[in-house]
């Protein structure tokens, strides 16, 4: 999604792009790509052994020998760097947008082909600092290039009875939202711990969960264990983030490890505060007692007690909620990040 949106901004006056996928080229995102114009191709790598791909990839790098190729994630950035430079693209840019995840044999792949690049962009101060430190990777060729929210798309957000009765939710509930692909880092078990002890002092709470993931199944038998399942809800991928974060009291980021949270910039777009756990980038965009409150890591009872706090203080919701628009608008654009992105591709063209 975020290459999507920067794709989109993009100016196209200045900058001709081709994107290519190590797989899932026919899906959601790379459908709308190609409705930009841009023209996507899929390598078919639907295992991580088909070296095949990497062949096609030689091919046609070597066939559009573009002036700059932009890697995007480990499974991208090593492949991208060694074929990049063995047909001689003169500038290559990778990208970082995890961090504490990466088994040894990964770091020791990024590190070493990391001379390789010219530029590493990193998507938090946090994940540029494990970079350094943790990966080995040079800090001068570290830049960090936060991810940005359109703010165009909240602007005209509906209220939020209205937004509730759009998705089918009950208005008259306090709503806590999850949006994100549900997997093991995303802390979403923690979650629903916290939200079964809050249940029962707060009858009207309600969990949402907005996203398809491995872990879906168990989220959902979890919360049918507890007894909660009339008062838990999943929706797929295909909801409309400004209307779901309208339709919000919160949002809840219970990650484990989060190089820079999308949502969490987007819900403070749509004027809601976050309850955030303290790992990587999130105390970067979530500033305690300013935009949302921030917890411990798999600590769902500290999540419990933060959560409850704010579904009883209707005035301290609004006060993150504001600030978290500012503090959005004022760091964290979309036009931000497609300015900083583009003025690395020319500082790096006029190199040559």
């Amino acid at each position: 999604m975020v290459l999507l949106r920067l794709l989109a901004n993009s100016d196209r006056q200045r900058f001709q792009h081709q994107v290519v996928c190590l797989f899932n080229g026919d899906g959601a995102v790379a459908r709308q790509i190609t409705r930009l114009g841009i023209p996507v191709t899929d390598l078919g790598m639907s295992t991580r052994w088909r070296l095949d791909a990497f062949f096609r990839l030689f091919l046609l790098l070597r066939r559009v020998k573009p002036d700059i190729l932009h890697t995007w994630m480990f499974h991208a950035n090593v492949p991208g760097r060694v074929l990049g430079r063995s047909v001689g693209i003169p500038h290559i840019i990778s990208s970082e947008h995890t961090l504490g995840v990466e088994r040894r044999w990964r770091r020791a792949l990024n590190r070493l082909t990391s001379p390789l690049a010219d530029r590493i962009i990193c998507i938090s101060h946090s994940v540029a600092d494990y970079a350094e430190k943790v990966i080995g990777l040079p800090a001068s060729k570290l830049v960090v290039i936060p991810n940005g929210v359109d703010l165009a798309e909240f602007r005209d957000i509906p209220p939020q009875n209205e937004a509730r009765q759009a998705l089918g939710l009950q208005e008259q509930a306090q709503w806590i939202g999850a949006v994100g692909r549900p997997r093991p880092v995303k802390g979403y078990p923690d979650l629903l711990e916290a939200f079964s002890r809050l249940a029962v002092s707060h009858p009207q709470a309600r969990l949402l969960f907005v996203g398809d993931g491995p872990d879906r199944p168990q989220l959902q038998a979890q919360a049918q264990a507890a007894g909660l399942a009339a008062r838990v809800v999943f929706y797929t991928d295909q909801a409309e983030i400004p209307q779901v974060m309208a339709a919000l009291d919160l949002l809840a980021v219970p990650s484990l490890q989060e190089g820079l949270s999308l949502v969490a910039l987007e819900a403070m777009a749509a004027r809601r505060p976050v309850v955030a756990t303290a790992v990587g980038g999130l105390p970067e965009v979530v500033l305690y007692n300013v935009t949302g409150l921030l917890v411990p890591p798999s600590q769902p009872d500290a999540l419990a007690l933060a959560i409850a706090r704010l579904l009883d203080d209707a005035d301290l919701r609004q006060r993150l909620g504001q600030a978290g628009w500012e503090r959005v608008s004022a760091h964290y654009t979309l036009a931000q990040n497609v300015a900083r992105t583009e003025a690395l591709y020319l500082v790096l063209s006029a190199r040559e």
